[in-house]
Formats: C-alpha cells, structure tokens, sequence
C-alpha cells in the first residue's frame, strides 16, 4: 500500500482511535479561556497530542475562486471543519463554536498569524461562492484567518475520501455526514480529531495553544 491509498488507510484506522481518546482525555477542568462560554465540560489543561497521521492535502476554492492548498498553511496551526449552509441541525452549532474560538484566538494574537481555521462545504450543489461568502460574513470570519472552501461535487469528492468523510442526502433536505473537526500541527499532521458530539472550542484553544507553542 503506497501514496495517498496508504494515508486514507492509516487515517481510517487512527479516526477511531482518536475518537474514543478524545472522549476518554484526563477529567481536568482548567478554568475557561476569557471569553468563551464557561459550560461545564471535561477539559484537559495538557493535552496528549500524538501524532496521528499525516493531513491529505486537498486544492479547493475560496469564494473569490483564489485555490487554497493545505500544504500552503505549513508553519501554521490548522483546524478543518467539514459543514454546509443549509444544515439546520449541527453546523449552525459548530459555526457558532469557530467564531467564539476565532474571537479568542484574534485577541490572543494567534490568528491569522500562527493559526488558520477553514471550513470545507460538503455540499457543493447548493453552496455556491455567493452563498458560502454570505454565510461566512453572517459569521464574522475574518478571511484572513478563516477561510470557506468549496469545489465541484467531482473535484471534492477525493478530498472527502481522504478525510474519510462521507455525505447522505435525506429526505428533510439535510445532509448526513460525520461532522468532524481535524486538528491539524504545523508541519502537517493531524494531532486530533474532534466530533461535533466532544467539541468545545475551549478545548480546542488550549490544543491550539499547544501546538503553536511547539512551533515556535
């Protein structure tokens, strides 16, 4: 097994695990970050970050239709999330998590210099550039920090693949996927992997500040 077939392999393998490590991390609770929500949750004020497997690199667009590269971020701090527009159940959730951590980030001086956050349309057909521009700006992204990108259905579909993310149309007009968030160091690993269920973006600001720390 060799290439790209060999790191969607051993990515499908370590999704898994890092699942339950995540929901499995030491019960320490460190007091919340200023301002992010302070709702009682099972933190861990230091992180056992292991390397998980290398992060596929994937080529998509910006809504300007600027093509992005994840091996572009090298030397910085990375957090894909995988969402579409017109979900009404999970990602209006997670959108509202990525701004409070962009907020905290910006006010520690982190991002966009250190950390970068993107956030990857599953559903290409309905979120047009104009779309995912507006629900970026509805969010506050900051787009030198906080990229939205997208493809044609064709060109995502290997990207989606590689991240083992997988896409269900259902009959309310929602989309089925996994709803996952990497975590990704600064020469290009994947050192986390949150599911929406575990994800609180104190947490990830202390991952964050982890990593950017050893990458200094």
């Amino acid at each position: 097994m060799r290439g790209a077939g060999r790191v969607v392999f051993v990515l499908a393998l370590a999704i898994d695990a890092a699942a339950w490590g995540h929901e499995n991390r030491d019960p320490e609770k460190p007091a919340a970050p200023a301002g992010i929500e302070s709702e009682s949750f099972a933190l861990s004020a230091r992180p056992s970050l292991n390397v998980i497997a290398p992060a596929p690199d994937f080529a998509l667009r910006d809504p300007a239709g600027k093509v992005v590269r994840l091996s572009e971020a090298r030397g910085h701090v990375v957090l894909v999330a995988f969402i579409y527009t017109a979900c009404t159940t999970a990602c209006p959730i997670l959108g509202h998590q990525m701004a409070v951590l962009q907020k905290r980030l910006k006010g520690e001086k982190l991002l966009p210099g250190r950390v970068k956050l993107f956030s990857v349309t599953v559903d290409p057909a309905r979120d047009s550039a104009a779309v995912l521009a507006r629900y970026a700006s509805g969010l506050g992204a900051d787009p030198a920090g906080w990229g939205f990108l997208r493809e044609s259905a064709e060109a995502l579909a290997p990207v989606l693949r590689a991240y083992q993310d997988w896409t269900r149309a259902m009959p309310d007009g929602e989309i089925d996927h996994p709803a996952r968030l990497y975590l990704i160091d600064a020469d290009g690993r994947i050192r986390e992997i949150y599911s929406l269920a575990f994800f609180d973006p104190r947490q990830a600001l202390i991952d964050i500040r982890a990593l950017a720390g050893a990458a200094r």
